[in-house]
């Protein structure tokens, strides 16, 4: 169910619309209409990652549009992220979002072709609506984009202090923002080689205005998270994997065990990027959306 919104708050924003969801989440959702749209071109769906919020995606879907004008996007904020509320539940998984965007899709695009892309955890709300909806994949989505992800994080070493953090956050008041971090630290931990000064600051001021127990909820269903057994869907749809050699959340070696899991799957290592490759690889990424874009119609495969 759709439900409209204020006006926008800047000028040139995209329209928004707010979907209700499973698990009684009420999800902010943005619309960036085709420039010059074409009978036949997919809807590209964008999901982004832990703590930060639709915004992540902008350079890409500017890009991308500038190169093809045909092309509508949409992007939403998770559940509890940027404009988003909370589910009823502060159990959180990796499933819920699943189920996030299988809904916003039910509501926003209930028919053509698709690709669907991914950031981090938003790649991992990808996987999930795979396991979930393999029937929907199989019949409207032309490809697939995994962006700085993996299907399972058991390898993963944490950063410095993580899980102590994380902790004090889960026992602050639900009004509390989230992680206490200054653009330098955001640097060092998201970022690579020469970050942006601006970006830095942009996903600096993300991450501190997400609420303390939503931090804490997702950084938990990220943890118990393993995808690794509901793959097979995406063996038949072209799907395209990237991560950045510099990734300290998910790890390029965590990135190539999810391609192999994948079979045809095609998997990119860039070097000295960090985490956001949405702002480092802005140019890497529309290339890899370009690529899917121009697959082969999902009515056409075998």
């Amino acid at each position: 169910m759709t439900s409209p919104t204020a006006a926008p708050e800047t000028l040139g924003s995209p329209p928004r619309v707010t979907v209700e969801v499973p698990g009684g989440a009420r999800v902010a959702v943005f619309d960036h209409p085709a420039p010059e749209p074409a009978p036949g071109t997919p809807t590209v769906v964008l999901a982004h990652g832990w703590c930060l919020t639709h915004e992540t995606w902008d350079p890409v879907v500017t890009e991308l549009q500038h190169r093809r004008p045909d092309v509508r996007v949409l992007t939403y904020d998770q559940p509890g992220h940027g404009l988003s509320t909370s589910a009823d539940s502060r159990r959180a998984e990796i499933t819920h979002l699943g189920r996030t965007l299988e809904a916003v899709l039910a509501d926003r695009v209930p028919d053509g072709e698709l690709v669907l892309a991914g950031h981090s955890m938003g790649g991992m709300t990808v996987m999930s609506l795979g396991a979930l909806a393999p029937d929907l994949l199989a019949r409207r989505v032309r490809g697939v984009g995994l962006f700085g992800t993996a299907a399972h994080l058991g390898h993963r070493r944490g950063l410095p202090g993580e899980r102590f953090v994380i902790g004090l956050l889960a026992h602050l008041p639900a009004t509390a923002k989230g992680l206490p971090t200054v653009p330098a630290l955001t640097a060092h931990n998201l970022f690579g080689d020469h970050p942006d000064t601006a970006a830095v600051r942009a996903v600096s001021r993300m991450t501190r205005r997400t609420r303390a127990n939503v931090v804490a909820d997702w950084f938990g269903a990220l943890g118990r998270m393993d995808l690794r057994e509901s793959l097979s869907p995406f063996a038949t749809i072209p799907t395209v994997l990237t991560t950045g050699t510099r990734d300290r959340l998910t790890p390029v070696s965590a990135g190539r065990r999810t391609a192999a899991a994948i079979p045809g799957s095609t998997f990119w290592s860039l070097p000295g990027v960090g985490h956001m490759l949405t702002y480092e690889a802005t140019d890497a990424v529309v290339d890899r959306l370009g690529l899917l874009l121009d697959a082969e119609p999902a009515g056409q495969r075998a």
